[in-house]
């Protein structure tokens, strides 16, 4: 497995990602955030498992406390994201959460002494000026919902670089269903008060959710898990911030919502970002050295 090829399989998470924005949208307009996560990850996590069954002489008490951690992490961001977006307003949301590609290299390099090369610095502030400019946040003046998102942000850095160290010694699929248990078993609680709602779900949300549940988390977390064994964790953070691209892209394709002139460049600079992070700079250097 090539670096690049492992960068394109995480680029098709942001894709997948990008869809459940307005999916997502759709449902929690009928129901709530408890009902929808309930079902969302205890499909997802049904599904893991029985796909994972397959692999299961690879199982080790390693696996299990490495996907709970995951489980946990995931979790948590989740819910500071969700609880922070009551007190200050999507587009700051949206930044803020993006932030965790600056923190991804940061927090690698105080916590593991994981170095960064120029050229991903490089795209790093250009995704992070293209997410400024994408979401419209005002980076200036910070509330209380801001402070929780931005611990979102960090809980969701370290969610990325600990997928990284852990995919690397451990089944991808035991670690994934691990993870999604862990979050379904989360969300089940949550949802414990509002179980009179189970036969209020309308068909058509049965299979919104079923396609969330399969293509925006079992297929995403699977690939995330996969592919980070072949890359860095500064790369994923970068790749990573596409997904208010195609959020965007998405939203206007199947509900007609529309950009501004200055959202239109905050796409164009994390499309930059990733090409600037995927360019064989090294690769030309050597050729112009050897002519």
């Amino acid at each position: 497995m090539t670096r690049l090829k492992a960068d394109l399989g995480l680029l098709s998470v942001t894709v997948f990602w990008g869809t459940t924005f307005i999916v997502s949208k759709l449902l929690l307009s009928e129901m709530s955030l408890a009902v929808y996560m309930f079902y969302r990850m205890a499909v997802a996590a049904l599904a893991m498992t029985l796909i994972a069954l397959k692999f299961k002489k690879a199982w080790n008490k390693q696996v299990l406390r490495h996907g709970l951690i995951l489980g946990v992490l995931l979790y948590a961001s989740y819910f500071f994201q969700m609880w922070g977006i009551t007190q200050t307003s999507a587009s700051n949301a949206g930044f803020i959460t993006g932030l965790s590609v600056v923190l991804v290299p940061v927090l690698g390099f105080l916590f593991y002494k994981e170095e960064t090369p120029l050229q991903v610095w490089g795209s790093v502030i250009l995704a992070v000026t293209g997410l400024l400019l994408l979401s419209g946040a005002n980076p200036f003046k910070w509330s209380v919902g801001d402070l929780k998102v931005l611990i979102c942000a960090i809980i969701f850095a370290f969610h990325i670089i600990y997928t990284g160290r852990f995919s690397r010694v451990n089944n991808v699929y035991l670690l994934t269903a691990v993870q999604l248990t862990a979050i379904a078993a989360f969300s089940f609680l949550a949802f414990l008060p509002e179980v009179q709602t189970l036969s209020t779900i309308s068909l058509k949300n049965v299979t919104l959710l079923i396609y969330l549940a399969l293509f925006g988390t079992v297929f995403t977390f699977l690939m995330q898990t996969s592919m980070q064994r072949f890359t860095t964790v500064a790369r994923t953070a970068i790749i990573f911030s596409m997904e208010p691209v195609f959020a965007a892209l998405f939203a206007f394709l199947i509900a007609g919502e529309k950009l501004t002139a200055e959202g239109w460049l905050g796409g164009l600079f994390i499309v930059l970002a990733m090409v600037n992070a995927e360019f064989p700079y090294q690769s030309l250097r050597r050729q112009k050295q050897k002519s």
